[in-house]
């Protein structure tokens, strides 16, 4: 076609053209129409690949036309689909993604993005109302505002058995105290005093 030499991928189905790297439908859609929006693919209306005739294609958004596939596939092929994942698909890309190209890649991505990543945020703590920025979105302006809220909400808030009066009382759980109130602190010390005079 107009010079092209467009031959069927016995893989796929398609005919494509490997000199310019297109595939039969997608060249016959743009010789008509232009070039595709970005995110809109060219689908084959009665899903017959060899059928790539004007009339026969329509553009659909990306989302559209992957669910309509999904749509029309068996359990069975489902399932071949998410072994295919399993044992090439996914092993392949985690070794391309280690390997110097993957790496070059992740850099050049990184510096496109890293300036929004590392943007500071201006925020204010909801705990002292004091103003202050971050790279990330965060409630407090400090640890320290953090563990008092958490404090005061009783996040942390645990019940234990007073070793003197055997009274149950809440606590937070990274306080040590043992006893319920400041008179039976005053016992347990008054004992272990005792005992360590007479040892």
């Amino acid at each position: 076609m107009d010079g092209y030499r467009f031959t069927r991928d016995e893989d796929t189905g398609y005919y494509r053209c490997n000199s310019i790297r297109k595939r039969l439908h997608q060249y016959v859609w743009e010789k008509e129409n232009g070039k595709a929006a970005e995110g809109y693919h060219v689908h084959h209306g009665d899903e017959n690949k060899s059928n790539n005739h004007i009339e026969n294609l329509v553009l659909l958004s990306g989302s559209s036309h992957m669910s309509f596939h999904q749509s029309q596939l068996t359990d069975e092929e489902i399932e071949l689909m998410r072994e295919n994942l399993t044992h090439n698909a996914r092993p392949k890309a985690s070794e391309w993604h280690r390997s110097l190209a993957g790496r070059e890649w992740h850099k050049k991505q990184y510096e496109k993005v890293k300036d929004r990543l590392h943007a500071k945020i201006p925020l204010t703590c909801e705990l002292c109302g004091n103003d202050f920025t971050n790279i990330k979105r965060t409630r407090f302006c400090s640890k320290k505002c953090k563990a008092k809220w958490r404090r005061e909400q009783g996040l942390d808030d645990v019940e234990r058995t007073c070793l003197v009066c055997e009274k149950k009382f809440t606590i937070n759980k990274y306080f040590k105290s043992k006893t319920c109130s400041k008179s039976c602190g005053n016992v347990i010390r008054a004992k272990t005093i005792k005992e360590r005079a007479s040892s």
